[in-house]
């Protein structure tokens, strides 16, 4: 997989030299930077339902920085009204995980660098007519990669195929979604074996 390769090939390279890379990613931000969003849970999903796939609900939007900033959320956005940098805070304010955003055509890099300032993962959406077609993800553990399928315009399934990096193949599972009265009910992984597993809503 060639794409896979390649996010291997940056994520070593940016590893090296992690500290250049946030440095000369967040100047970038500040210099295009129109406005900024702070909520408490994530806020915004930039792949369809990726907050509800992850079990939560869509954070509040916040008028500053609470008192409590675990799990506070900071959007940066760019002058085409564009997320180009999430800032994900942990127990306190000098604990901020980075995920930078770039846009190149029709697809969307995310580089995310941990509070340490350490690279943890690179994906890559590649985008056709509008709606995201595959996914590919290279992390400090592990691969993978999702295929999109729509109907009509509306996401059904995600084929995620993904491995650990001392694994010699992949595994493969399929993320399952229901509507009811053209609004999310149900989010499900649905493994091989026939196990079910549902994210949305949270149980």
């Amino acid at each position: 997989m060639t794409i896979l390769k390649n996010l291997e090939d940056k994520f070593n390279k940016i590893s090296s030299d992690s500290e250049s890379y946030i440095i000369s990613y967040s100047d970038s931000v500040r210099l295009n930077e129109t406005k900024v969003v702070v909520s408490k849970g994530a806020l915004y999903n930039l792949r369809p339902y990726e907050i509800e796939r992850a079990g939560f609900k869509i954070g509040k939007k916040l008028n500053k920085l609470p008192a409590n900033v675990k799990n506070t959320h900071i959007y940066h956005f760019d002058s085409l009204e564009r997320i180009s940098l999430i800032e994900i805070f942990g127990q306190t304010s000098n604990i901020i995980n980075k995920e930078f955003c770039i846009y190149e055509g029709d697809n969307l890099e995310r580089i995310y660098f941990t509070s340490a300032g350490m690279l943890r993962n690179i994906s890559l959406s590649v985008y056709n007519d509008g709606l995201i077609e595959k996914d590919f993800n290279w992390g400090m553990y592990g691969c993978s990669v999702s295929d999109y399928v729509y109907e009509d315009s509306i996401l059904k399934k995600i084929y995620v195929q993904q491995k650990e990096h001392a694994e010699s193949s992949f595994t493969e599972f399929e993320v399952v979604f229901s509507y009811k009265n053209a609004i999310i009910d149900t989010i499900k992984n649905v493994f091989p074996n026939g196990y079910e597993e549902q994210r949305y809503p949270a149980r």
